[in-house]
Protein backbone atom coordinates (compact mmCIF):
# COMPACT_ATOMS: atom_id res chain seq x y z
CA UNK A 1 0.00 0.00 0.00
CA UNK A 2 1.44 3.52 -1.04
CA UNK A 3 1.30 6.42 1.07
CA UNK A 4 -0.32 8.56 -1.84
CA UNK A 5 -3.98 9.59 -1.71
CA UNK A 6 -5.69 8.38 -4.98
CA UNK A 7 -9.21 9.14 -4.85
CA UNK A 8 -11.31 6.34 -7.23
CA UNK A 9 -14.61 7.59 -5.81
CA UNK A 10 -15.69 11.08 -6.48
CA UNK A 11 -17.12 13.61 -3.92
CA UNK A 12 -20.65 13.68 -2.73
CA UNK A 13 -22.43 16.52 -3.13
CA UNK A 14 -23.06 18.39 0.01
CA UNK A 15 -26.82 18.56 -1.21
CA UNK A 16 -27.33 15.03 -0.79
CA UNK A 17 -27.21 15.12 2.88
CA UNK A 18 -29.79 17.94 3.35
CA UNK A 19 -33.38 16.75 3.84
CA UNK A 20 -36.52 18.22 2.06
CA UNK A 21 -39.90 18.18 2.54
CA UNK A 22 -42.61 18.99 -0.11
CA UNK A 23 -45.36 20.88 0.73
CA UNK A 24 -48.08 20.79 -1.69
CA UNK A 25 -51.79 22.88 -2.44
CA UNK A 26 -53.34 20.07 -3.86
CA UNK A 27 -56.49 22.22 -4.34
CA UNK A 28 -54.13 24.57 -6.57
CA UNK A 29 -52.96 21.83 -8.04
CA UNK A 30 -56.01 19.92 -9.34
CA UNK A 31 -57.46 23.08 -10.68
CA UNK A 32 -54.11 23.57 -12.73
CA UNK A 33 -54.79 19.72 -14.16
CA UNK A 34 -57.74 20.43 -15.02
CA UNK A 35 -57.30 23.37 -16.86
CA UNK A 36 -54.53 21.94 -18.74
CA UNK A 37 -56.64 19.27 -19.19
CA UNK A 38 -53.94 16.31 -18.16
CA UNK A 39 -54.44 12.62 -16.36
CA UNK A 40 -51.54 11.80 -14.10
CA UNK A 41 -49.81 8.27 -15.41
CA UNK A 42 -47.15 8.96 -12.85
CA UNK A 43 -47.40 9.04 -9.33
CA UNK A 44 -47.62 12.70 -8.15
CA UNK A 45 -45.29 12.13 -5.47
CA UNK A 46 -42.48 10.93 -7.68
CA UNK A 47 -42.86 13.64 -10.06
CA UNK A 48 -42.80 16.40 -7.36
CA UNK A 49 -39.78 14.48 -5.49
CA UNK A 50 -37.67 15.33 -8.91
CA UNK A 51 -37.57 18.93 -8.05
CA UNK A 52 -35.77 18.69 -4.80
CA UNK A 53 -32.17 18.39 -6.22
CA UNK A 54 -31.34 14.40 -4.83
CA UNK A 55 -31.53 15.70 -1.05
CA UNK A 56 -33.29 13.33 1.11
CA UNK A 57 -37.02 12.93 0.93
CA UNK A 58 -38.61 13.04 4.32
CA UNK A 59 -42.17 13.35 3.31
CA UNK A 60 -44.42 15.10 0.67
CA UNK A 61 -47.57 16.74 1.93
CA UNK A 62 -50.77 17.22 0.46
CA UNK A 63 -53.50 19.46 1.49
CA UNK A 64 -57.25 19.97 0.01
CA UNK A 65 -60.80 18.89 1.31
CA UNK A 66 -62.72 15.78 0.69
CA UNK A 67 -64.73 16.67 -2.44
CA UNK A 68 -61.84 18.46 -3.83
CA UNK A 69 -59.67 15.26 -3.29
CA UNK A 70 -62.43 12.83 -4.30
CA UNK A 71 -62.81 14.31 -7.66
CA UNK A 72 -58.97 14.10 -8.57
CA UNK A 73 -59.24 10.43 -7.37
CA UNK A 74 -61.60 10.11 -9.93
CA UNK A 75 -59.68 11.76 -12.88
CA UNK A 76 -56.23 10.39 -11.87
CA UNK A 77 -57.03 7.11 -9.68
CA UNK A 78 -54.47 6.75 -6.91
CA UNK A 79 -51.82 8.50 -8.78
CA UNK A 80 -52.99 11.46 -7.14
CA UNK A 81 -52.11 10.70 -3.79
CA UNK A 82 -49.88 7.17 -3.36
CA UNK A 83 -46.37 8.05 -1.61
CA UNK A 84 -47.68 11.47 0.63
CA UNK A 85 -49.40 12.27 3.41
CA UNK A 86 -53.27 14.18 2.72
CA UNK A 87 -54.24 16.46 5.58
CA UNK A 88 -57.51 17.17 4.46
CA UNK A 89 -59.17 20.97 5.82
CA UNK A 90 -63.00 21.52 5.71
CA UNK A 91 -65.15 22.24 3.06
CA UNK A 92 -68.53 24.24 3.01
CA UNK A 93 -71.11 24.04 0.14
CA UNK A 94 -71.64 27.19 -1.52
CA UNK A 95 -74.92 28.55 -1.97
CA UNK A 96 -76.24 30.38 -5.25
CA UNK A 97 -78.25 33.80 -4.49
CA UNK A 98 -81.39 31.77 -3.87
CA UNK A 99 -79.70 29.73 -0.93
CA UNK A 100 -79.85 26.35 -3.01
CA UNK A 101 -76.63 24.43 -3.31
CA UNK A 102 -74.38 25.16 -6.23
CA UNK A 103 -72.40 22.08 -6.54
CA UNK A 104 -69.44 23.71 -5.62
CA UNK A 105 -67.31 24.32 -2.37
CA UNK A 106 -65.31 26.68 -0.48
CA UNK A 107 -62.55 25.32 1.45
CA UNK A 108 -61.96 26.28 5.02
CA UNK A 109 -58.60 25.96 6.96
CA UNK A 110 -56.86 24.13 4.09
CA UNK A 111 -54.16 26.94 3.58
CA UNK A 112 -53.61 27.06 7.04
CA UNK A 113 -52.96 23.64 7.87
CA UNK A 114 -50.19 24.16 5.09
CA UNK A 115 -48.98 27.03 6.49
CA UNK A 116 -48.63 25.41 9.96
CA UNK A 117 -46.90 22.73 9.12
CA UNK A 118 -44.28 24.43 6.90
CA UNK A 119 -43.51 26.64 9.76
CA UNK A 120 -43.61 24.11 12.62
CA UNK A 121 -41.57 21.46 10.53
CA UNK A 122 -39.14 24.44 10.25
CA UNK A 123 -38.48 25.07 13.41
CA UNK A 124 -37.83 21.76 14.78
CA UNK A 125 -35.43 21.33 12.04
CA UNK A 126 -37.42 18.52 10.59
CA UNK A 127 -36.19 19.42 6.66
CA UNK A 128 -33.49 21.96 5.79
CA UNK A 129 -35.24 22.40 2.27
CA UNK A 130 -39.03 22.91 2.05
CA UNK A 131 -40.33 23.07 -1.45
CA UNK A 132 -44.00 24.51 -1.96
CA UNK A 133 -46.18 23.37 -4.97
CA UNK A 134 -48.67 26.34 -5.11
CA UNK A 135 -48.67 29.50 -7.06
CA UNK A 136 -50.47 31.17 -4.20
CA UNK A 137 -49.30 34.59 -3.03
CA UNK A 138 -50.82 33.99 0.09
CA UNK A 139 -47.69 31.78 1.22
CA UNK A 140 -45.21 34.56 0.76
CA UNK A 141 -44.78 35.19 4.67
CA UNK A 142 -45.19 31.63 5.47
CA UNK A 143 -42.02 31.03 2.75
CA UNK A 144 -40.07 34.34 4.59
CA UNK A 145 -40.71 32.57 8.28
CA UNK A 146 -39.28 29.35 7.04
CA UNK A 147 -35.76 30.82 6.00
CA UNK A 148 -36.00 33.00 9.19
CA UNK A 149 -35.59 29.30 11.12
CA UNK A 150 -32.45 28.93 8.75
CA UNK A 151 -34.04 26.89 5.76
CA UNK A 152 -34.08 26.95 1.81
CA UNK A 153 -36.78 26.96 0.00
CA UNK A 154 -38.20 26.77 -3.45
CA UNK A 155 -41.53 26.76 -5.29
CA UNK A 156 -42.77 24.99 -7.69
CA UNK A 157 -45.06 26.01 -10.68
CA UNK A 158 -47.08 23.66 -12.59
CA UNK A 159 -48.45 24.84 -15.73
CA UNK A 160 -48.56 28.44 -14.82
CA UNK A 161 -45.99 31.37 -14.00
CA UNK A 162 -44.88 32.00 -10.92
CA UNK A 163 -45.83 35.08 -9.12
CA UNK A 164 -43.11 37.81 -8.70
CA UNK A 165 -44.19 38.06 -4.95
CA UNK A 166 -43.40 34.03 -4.59
CA UNK A 167 -40.13 34.67 -6.62
CA UNK A 168 -38.73 37.20 -4.40
CA UNK A 169 -39.64 35.05 -0.91
CA UNK A 170 -37.67 32.09 -2.08
CA UNK A 171 -34.48 30.58 -2.75
CA UNK A 172 -35.28 28.72 -6.44
CA UNK A 173 -38.06 28.56 -8.52
CA UNK A 174 -39.13 26.18 -11.41
CA UNK A 175 -42.05 25.82 -14.09
CA UNK A 176 -43.03 22.73 -14.71
CA UNK A 177 -44.87 23.37 -18.24
CA UNK A 178 -47.73 20.87 -19.92
CA UNK A 179 -45.47 20.33 -22.64
CA UNK A 180 -42.61 18.94 -19.92
CA UNK A 181 -45.52 17.01 -18.11
CA UNK A 182 -46.41 15.05 -21.75
CA UNK A 183 -42.63 15.22 -23.18
CA UNK A 184 -41.72 13.35 -19.73
CA UNK A 185 -44.69 10.91 -20.37
CA UNK A 186 -46.00 11.96 -16.73
CA UNK A 187 -49.50 12.54 -18.05
CA UNK A 188 -51.69 12.30 -21.18
CA UNK A 189 -54.42 14.76 -22.68
CA UNK A 190 -57.46 14.51 -21.88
Amino acid sequence: MSGAFSPSIPPIPPVQFQKAMIFIDGTNLFHRLDGVKLQLKEKLSNIVESFVENRQVVRVYMYTSKPYLQHAKEKHGDLISDGLRVVQGDAVPKKDKDGNYDGNYKEKGVDALLVADLVYHAAVKNYDYALLVSTDTDFVQALKRVEDFGCRTGVLGLCCDIPDRLKEACDDTAILSKSDILTKGWAIEI
